[in-house]
């Protein structure tokens, strides 16, 4: 069974930061170079975000969760347009919020895998625990 963090950083993490990239380019009118030195990678990437390249895994698209996490994102995608916070913070957010809302586990489900225990032991951070 792998830790929830790699399933998140495999198989959630690439969707959530298209679906950011996007919101930010599309909603915020962000330029793609911008979000590029906000994401900390090449323009390259997120090219391949917008162009649906990357991160374009459909693991997600049918959940019944996916409009909360797309909710979650346009919030986060606020949040940083208005200066509220940093990326770290929002994808931490994020990370936070898949745990919580069990969209890890529909993951996990998805791929014929056993989820892990409710409470994140994973994660160091007081924010990071699911049941809170």
């Amino acid at each position: 069974m792998r830790h929830s963090c790699e399933m998140i950083v495999v198989d959630i993490l690439p969707i959530v930061r298209k679906e950011l990239a996007l919101e930010l380019i599309r909603t915020h009118n962000i330029k793609k170079s911008a979000v590029a030195k906000l994401f900390n990678v090449s323009g390259t990437a997120i090219s391949q975000y917008v162009h649906g390249s990357r991160g374009n895994r459909t693991i997600l698209e049918g959940s019944p969760l996916y409009g909360d996490l797309i909710a979650e994102i346009k919030l986060s995608a606020e949040r940083l347009v208005e200066g509220k916070s940093a990326i770290i913070e929002e994808l931490c957010a994020l990370c936070a919020f898949v745990k919580r809302t069990g969209v890890v586990d529909m993951v996990y489900e998805e791929l014929g895998e056993k989820p892990p225990l409710r409470k994140c032991l994973e994660c160091p951070k007081k924010n990071f625990d699911p049941e809170l």
